[in-house]
């Protein structure tokens, strides 16, 4: 054996040295934190999978979906997945210590199936529970209860493609694309626009049932408006997932808690575990069939009581609803004083009106979160508490002038760096001349007047139209608004007609009162043409789509020359009572008639209606909801109604006032209308309106009740769609008109058609009614109109939801198939934004 001297024995060393410091280096710890969650909800992903690609090296993440890995293999990327979401994969840098959160997209793919053997399904025990202890468990099991709620609402605009940023419109405001927000490495970029917060006082009481919020601070971009204030509290966007239906967009979702759940889902038991000191079950659902109006998700379910500790879930992907591409639903509930009450709240829409031609659907993000805090049970208020509010309501005076030192005090949440840019963003965004531009295009689109300083020119879809009478007829209109003044509001227009060759005019002046009794009074005169019988929602008369969309050219129309005072109030709100005095004379064109006689003797006759009427109306509608138009005056121009839950009611009693102003006439007049809408869950809903009336007295037939026709082809639900005009006259009446919509439940069921997505609905409309004799002989020409002596009935099958927005009708009138120019079988069109 050879002798290693120390002059071998030191490059061996060395040799030695250099080896392990290269394998120290190549072993390396790499190590990688982070999150994994869903991008819509900000919600974490708990047991969520996560692992070092082409290895066997994982974990899964805890309850709040944060996890930690770690290897001294030789990786390049991370990857993670979990049930019902899309797997993404990122690549990491080798040898460091990194944070990686992952942000999962929903997978839009069916689950795959699970067959339960041997047994009963033990979710579908589970569920049954769940059902026997809804009661207990709903929040409105208490007897009263009060807590602080923080809402947060925010709306981004996400999937912006290049091709969308570079768009000429878009020019003016380049400079915000430079705040999209893309901070996690595969959450797709987006571009927050939005942003408002609340902090509000909730009390509930049982019995009787009362309500009340008090909106303390409000805070939002771009909104200065105090009555939209009101809807971004708590009451306005609250949902109960104990309801048997949860309603969005008008349309009843079939909850997964609901009586007869197991109905429509299919549940699998999937885990089990402590959430903080209570044991719950994991489970999964999913709907049973296609395109119903159902959701996806899970829930937790606590092993004793048998509540919802927590639920996440969104509309299956197929279901029967437009323009929204995603809607998810998280709650987070928490025992208190032995009460499982919400203490999170999140509600995500993912709105995509539009496609890009990645077949990315670009739209908007809206993302409420609900936060609640300080919760008492069972200590009910007194009595006046609730008395002396007569609105559910309440926005307190100094609610938007809250310093930012006290949001930051109170708010439940801390802003992130991006939500705090936005303020500042809109505020920029809202001084640019195009800005204003764009929003009068919308606005002339909505309203159909142009905003012209302290004038707005309108209506602009009335400024030329046609009838057999007047021939072209030209029109100019507008009104003030609130850079004229804030309280008073003119408003009027001019006519001309080539063929009668005559002008027409009418202008209104009214004063607004603030305060919160929203009372308005004014004066208006007319001297125009008009068509008796037309509908409430039919397009006005003069309007240019009449015009291109009349079946028949009416030829009886009549002169109205009117004066009339008016007083409007709000005794208490949804009670409004409004006071009028109208002096009319009407005087018949072309082929209408109504000569009558003025004496018992019928000796001396007239073709002029001359009458004086004061009028008394009081319109119920509980808690009808409201939004103010910022820069119209008045209540007509003002106010937009959102409608109430409870029905709608309408009653008004006119007096003829014989020898005032002139007037010949002397009668009395009562007219009641009932509005509502009946929901029945996955079946649809209906909506139906009830009208009656009585005249007493013997007057001239334009004053009685001229059923509401209609002439064009275009469906108007507030009229019978097969009546001509003046076809039916009537001094006592009842009328019932109904429209049920299955939002598909039907059509949904034939594969073939349920990609179009087409929902189907029918009409039924019926009248009843009749004229006195003596009504009927004053007349020099009696036969002039058709009396109601059986009931008028039509009714319809249609289709709505045809691309979105277009709708036809199939009616057919039931009743009077004898009378001359009527149609029996009509085909009617309509347009309209359904969701």
């Amino acid at each position: 054996m050879t002798k290693m001297t120390s002059r071998t024995f030191l490059p061996v060393i060395f040799i030695f040295f250099v080896f392990f410091l290269s394998v120290s280096t190549l072993a390396q710890v790499t190590k990688v934190t982070g999150r994994v969650y869903d991008p819509l909800t900000n919600e974490p992903i708990p047991f969520a999978s996560v692992v070092f690609k082409k290895t066997t090296i994982g974990t899964n993440t805890d309850m709040n979906g944060r996890y930690t890995l770690e290897t001294l293999k030789d990786v390049d990327s991370i990857s993670a997945s979990f049930i019902g979401y899309l797997p993404a994969t990122i690549r990491v840098k080798k040898g460091r210590t990194q944070e990686i959160n992952f942000a999962l997209r929903v997978n839009k793919f069916d689950l795959p199936e699970v067959h339960v053997k041997a047994g009963e399904n033990p979710a579908d025990i589970i569920m049954r529970h769940v059902r026997d202890n809804k009661d207990n468990n709903n929040k409105t099991h208490v007897n009263a209860y009060q807590y602080e709620a923080y809402n947060k609402l925010e709306m981004d605009v996400n999937n912006i493609s290049d091709k969308f940023k570079n768009r000429k419109i878009f020019k003016p405001f380049k400079f915000i694309f430079d705040n999209v927000d893309s901070n996690e490495t595969n959450k797709k970029p987006f571009l927050p626009v939005f942003i408002s917060e609340s902090l509000s006082d909730v009390y509930y009481q049982k019995s009787p049932e009362k309500k009340k919020e008090v909106i303390k601070a409000v805070k939002a971009s771009g909104i200065e408006n105090s009555s939209i204030q009101q809807f971004l509290g708590d009451f306005y966007q609250n949902i109960n997932i104990y309801d048997n239906n949860i309603y969005l967009f008008g349309k009843g979702f079939e909850s997964p808690l609901a009586d007869g759940g197991s109905l429509f889902y299919k549940f699998y038991l999937l885990d089990s575990a402590f959430i903080g000191d209570k044991w719950c079950y994991k489970l999964k659902f999913k709907p049973r069939r296609k395109q119903e109006l159902t959701f996806i998700g899970d829930m937790w379910i606590n092993d004793t009581t048998w509540a919802v500790k927590k639920i996440n879930m969104r509309i299956a992907d197929d279901a029967n609803i437009n323009f929204v591409e995603d809607l998810v639903l998280v709650d987070d509930y928490e025992k208190i004083d032995g009460q499982w009450m919400l203490r999170k709240d999140i509600l995500v829409i993912n709105i995509a009106p539009t496609e890009t031609k990645s077949k990315e659907k670009m739209g908007f993000i809206a993302r409420k979160t609900t936060t609640y805090k300080d919760i008492v049970l069972n200590q009910p208020k007194p009595e006046e508490f609730y008395a002396d509010n007569n609105q559910s309501v309440t926005v307190l005076d100094d609610a938007s002038g809250k310093t930012e030192k006290f949001w930051i005090d109170n708010r439940h949440d801390t802003l992130s760096i991006q939500e705090r840019k936005i303020y500042a963003m809109v505020d920029t965004i809202r001084k640019l001349p195009a800005f204003q531009t764009y929003l009068d295009v919308l606005n002339v689109l909505a309203t159909g007047y142009l905003e012209e300083g302290s004038f707005d020119v309108g209506q602009i879809f009335s400024f030329y139209s046609y009838n057999n009478y007047e021939g072209n007829r030209f029109k100019f209109g507008g009104r003030t608004n609130l850079n004229f003044d804030k309280a008073i509001q003119f408003r009027g227009y001019g006519a001309y007609g080539t063929r009668d060759k005559k002008f027409k005019y009418s202008g209104t002046a009214e004063y607004y009162l603030t305060g919160k009794h929203n009372t308005s009074f004014g004066f208006a005169y007319k001297n125009d043409v008009e068509q008796l019988g037309q509908g409430a929602t039919t397009f006005a008369r003069d309007n240019v789509l009449v015009t291109l969309l009349s079946r028949i050219q009416s030829t009886k129309f009549n002169t109205i020359l009117e004066e009339k005072v008016f007083y409007e109030t709000d005794f208490i709100k949804g009670l409004t009572a409004n006071f009028s005095l109208a002096h009319r004379k009407l005087l018949p064109l072309e082929e209408l008639r109504f000569t009558y006689y003025t004496d018992a003797s019928h000796h001396d006759t007239s073709n002029v209606i001359n009458s004086a009427e004061f009028t008394f109306a009081l319109r119920f509608a509980v808690n009808e909801r409201f939004i103010e138009r910022k820069k119209a005056v008045g209540r007509k121009n003002g106010r937009i109604s959102l409608g109430s839950i409870y029905p709608i009611t309408r009653v008004a009693y006119s007096y003829g006032l014989k020898n005032l102003f002139g007037s010949t006439l002397t009668y009395h007049k009562l007219a009641l209308k009932l509005r509502d809408k009946i929901y029945f869950g996955v079946l649809g809903k209906t909506d139906y309106e009830i009208e009656a009336g009585k005249t007493w007295n013997v007057i001239p037939y334009p004053l009685l009740e001229v059923h509401k026709g209609n002439e064009t082809y275009t469906y108007d639900r507030s009229t019978f769609n097969l009546m001509n005009y003046y076809e039916f006259v009537s001094d006592q009446f009842v009328s019932v008109m109904a429209t049920h919509r299955f939002n598909g439940f039907f059509l949904d069921k034939f594969p073939l058609l349920r990609k179009l997505k087409l929902r189907e609905l029918v009409t039924a409309n019926c009248l009843i009614g009749n004229v006195s004799d003596a009504n009927r002989n004053i007349l020099l020409e009696p036969n002039s109109f058709f009396t109601i002596r059986k009931p008028y009935i039509e009714a319809g099958l249609g289709i709505e939801n045809i691309l979105k927005f277009g709708r036809i009708d199939f009616i057919k009138r039931f009743s009077y198939l004898d009378h001359p120019n009527i149609s029996k079988f009509g085909i009617r069109f309509g347009f309209e934004v359904i969701i």
